[in-house]
Formats: structure tokens, C-alpha cells, sequence
């Protein structure tokens, strides 16, 4: 696939991305919904766990309370709004359908082993075709998908790697308990200024790779 014009790759990965129902074939999930969203070229690529119910709905990913957190922290790590910020980041995550709610009803249910296997050539495939210069991590399975397994005291508040630079991120569900803690909140504000200084260094050159040169060196305690 990639011997072809990438964005026409892009588009053609895109396209069997959403007509994929390998999952409800193996009975993991009753339908398959495929979310994402992101144009070529973009500089930046988020990587989350796995659509809601709200997605469910929209096909558009972090459209529902979550995604209206996201939005804000992406304001203050520098985006000049919501609309700039998914213009200039590719959105996609481990699991691309909704795996269901849990049985009581109060969130979400993780997703299962079997399906973020499933889906993970798809995350593969864009990586490779986009080549982004930033990849944001939100919420600990992503986190622990491209950097290993370790509590988030240690990832959020860094940035890992070159290119490109991963920067990860607590997940914006109002659930997550571990932003109550101020430490925490103050690895979340370090984490949004870290892609305020990679969004400034993409606007000042765009064609150039953007590093995060001494600022992982110097991380929260």
C-alpha cells in the first residue's frame, strides 16, 4: 500500500478502515462502528483507547464530555481553537468501535485484548503513511501501547523520543480521579506546554521535524 502515493494510501486504508467488521465476525462486539478522523498531512497524531457511546453516535472521535475536556486542554497547550487543533491532528485510537458499557451501567468497558489486536494495523499503517512529527498519548493503555508499562507519575509532564516526540497524557474522562491530586495537575499543565512548545516549533518551520531538545531531562517529581 505504501508504494502508492501516500494521501492516495491514506485514503484507501481509510476506506477499508470503516468497512472493517472483523470484530463482530469473532463475537467481541455486536456491530462494528469504526471511528477516527484525520487528513494527510497532518503534523500531530493522537492516540486514544477507544471511542464511547457519544462516538457511537457521531462516528467522530472525542465528540462527546471527554472530548469537550480535550478541547480545553488543547487550547491551553496552544491550539488557537478546537476546529485548529483536529484540522492539524490525526485522531485515532487503540480499539476503533465502541466496546460497550459494563455491566452496571457506569462506564465503559475496557477494550478487549482480542479486538485492539485486532486493530492495531490500522494504527500501524497510519503511523507509517503520516509519518507525524508529535504523537499524543491519552490515557494509560495508549500510553503503555508505544512506551511500555508504568504509572502515570512517570510519563506525564515528559516528552519520549525524537521523531517523532511522544507526549502523553491522562485521559480527560471526568471518572479518571488522578487529576484531584494537584501534583497530577501540575504533570498535566507540564505536559500541555510541552505541545505548546512542539506547536510553536511546527508553526515556526513546518516542514522541519520538531524536537523537544533538554525538556524531557527535567520532569516532576
Amino acid at each position: 500500500m505504501v508504494s502508492r502515493p501516500r494521501p492516495a494510501a491514506l485514503r484507501e486504508l481509510q476506506t477499508a478502515c470503516r468497512a472493517c467488521h472483523v470484530c463482530v465476525d469473532a463475537g467481541i462486539i455486536a456491530e462494528a462502528n469504526p471511528t477516527f478522523a484525520g487528513e494527510w498531512g497532518a503534523p500531530f497524531f493522537l492516540v486514544g483507547q477507544a471511542p464511547g457511546p457519544a462516538e457511537r453516535e457521531t462516528r467522530r472521535p472525542f465528540s462527546g464530555r471527554a472530548g469537550k475536556e480535550l478541547d480545553r486542554w488543547m487550547l491551553r497547550a496552544g491550539f488557537a481553537n478546537a476546529e485548529e487543533f483536529r484540522h492539524l491532528t490525526y485522531i485515532a485510537a487503540l480499539m476503533r468501535c465502541f466496546p460497550g458499557r459494563n455491566k452496571t451501567g457506569t462506564g465503559d468497558l475496557r477494550p478487549p485484548p482480542a479486538a485492539v489486536k485486532n486493530c492495531a494495523h490500522w494504527l500501524d499503517a497510519e503511523l507509517e503513511l503520516l509519518e507525524p512529527q508529535v504523537i499524543i498519548l491519552v490515557g494509560q493503555m495508549a500510553i503503555a501501547r508505544f512506551l511500555g508499562p508504568g504509572p502515570l507519575e512517570q510519563r506525564v509532564g515528559r516528552s519520549f523520543g525524537k521523531s517523532p516526540v511522544m507526549v502523553p497524557l491522562p485521559h480527560p474522562s471526568g471518572q479518571s480521579r488522578w487529576l484531584n491530586d494537584p501534583l497530577n495537575r501540575k504533570r498535566l499543565e507540564r505536559a500541555l506546554t510541552l505541545i505548546k512548545k512542539l506547536r510553536a516549533g511546527w508553526e515556526e518551520n513546518p516542514q522541519k521535524k520538531i524536537h523537544m531538545g533538554h525538556a524531557r531531562e527535567h520532569p516532576l517529581g
